[in-house]
């Protein structure tokens, strides 16, 4: 009988502890900090991850269609440079020496054209007289005919000499646009960021131009926005944007979405979507490609709408609420919430500015307020 005794006591001092702390736990879900539902503005932003890239035309290789020994480098990596400026000279004597010659022979050309334009007029002049003397019978018509032969001969020696000046002014031509790819001069302004070769060495020009000089020009850059699967449906062009990178962490920078691309981007199993934003040359000046973003694109900004903390709306039996407190109790009263930021959340209905509720000390970080939009980590 003593030990049925002492196990029923012992039973219900369990029982007792049980729902002592039961009901602790009830009170301290109605206990916290008190706060009144005000007016304020939410913005909803979702965070991505972004890079900085060049834009196109931002990278420009500079080339030579020129063979030769590269007599001059003026630029090294890192070296800023002006759209115009005399970066690179090859050897041009063999040119310069087909250049001399080819002015000579169009000078020569010239010379043999002015003696048969010379000839040719003597022709037509005798072809006349003798026309005249014809009439007068003072010569025969076979020396007509043969003053009229060399005329014509005469003619068309013109005509050939004439297609021989051009065909050399031609040939002079192309030698110095030859001559042109000796000198070459930078296509953008910008910084040296790669040089492929070095004064001394010999450079040749084979079907595709070798590459010397990389030039980028730092203010083209745009930013690449990784954007999830599950958000693009609600990041469209126009959408502000404010980023940061590691080596600028107190800097935030802005600008706009210009763009989505609609071939997706597949990475470690997860499907991205790219968002293209162009970067303000005045920010671009501190930025450098392939840089790292943290990118927060803002979905949706509301203003002077009823909110109250994120801790304060709880998800029970399935549905949104909050602990109002009213004379002097803590009662539960259901709301509708809509966008939420990383401090408040909107309430749509079911609270008036005033009202006073209760945000419990501890939020179960499993329960989230149903239709709330919580910025993506």
């Amino acid at each position: 009988m003593k030990k049925k005794i002492v196990y029923a006591v012992a039973a219900l001092c369990v029982i007792a502890l049980i729902v002592f702390f039961a009901v602790r736990k009830g009170d301290r879900q109605r206990t916290g900090e008190p706060f009144t539902v005000k007016r304020s503005n939410v913005t909803y932003a979702t965070e991505q991850t972004g890079i900085i890239k060049a834009q196109v035309g931002a990278i420009v290789k500079v080339g030579t269609r020129a063979t030769g020994l590269l007599n001059r480098l003026k630029f090294q990596i890192g070296d800023f440079v002006k759209k115009g400026d005399l970066i690179v000279e090859i050897d041009d004597r063999e040119i310069v020496a087909n250049l001399r010659n080819a002015e000579a022979v169009v000078e020569e050309q010239r010379r043999d054209l002015e003696a048969k334009k010379a000839q040719h007029v003597y022709n037509q002049i005798n072809y006349e007289r003798e026309q005249r003397l014809l009439v007068k019978e003072y010569t025969t018509r076979d020396n007509v005919e043969k003053a009229k032969r060399e005329l014509d001969v005469s003619r068309a020696q013109v005509e050939l000499g004439k297609a021989k000046v051009k065909e050399a002014v031609e040939k002079l031509k192309a030698l110095k646009v030859t001559h042109s790819y000796t000198k070459i001069y930078a296509p953008i302004s910008g910084y040296i960021s790669s040089v492929a070769t070095q004064e001394g060495e010999t450079v040749v020009s084979g079907l595709s131009a070798p590459n010397l000089i990389t030039i980028i020009d730092p203010a083209k850059l745009e930013m690449w926005i990784y954007v999830d699967e599950t958000d693009i449906g609600r990041v469209k062009p126009g959408l502000r944007i404010e980023y940061w990178v590691d080596a600028y962490r107190d800097r935030i920078y802005k600008g706009v979405i210009d763009r989505i691309y609609p071939q997706p981007e597949l990475k470690e199993n997860i499907v991205y979507y790219l968002a293209i934003v162009k970067i303000d040359p005045a920010d671009a000046l501190t930025l450098k490609p392939e840089m790292t973003s943290h990118v927060k694109i803002i979905i949706e900004e509301k203003s002077n709408v009823l909110v109250v903390p994120n801790g304060a709306v709880r998800f029970e039996d399935r549905k949104n609420v909050v602990y109002v407190r009213s004379r002097g109790k803590t009662v539960r009263q259901e709301v509708v919430p809509g966008v939420r930021d990383q401090r408040y959340t909107e309430i749509l209905s079911g609270l008036a500015e005033g009202q006073e509720i209760i945000v419990p000390a501890v939020a179960p970080a499993a329960k989230k307020p149903a239709g709330s939009a919580a910025p993506r980590r």
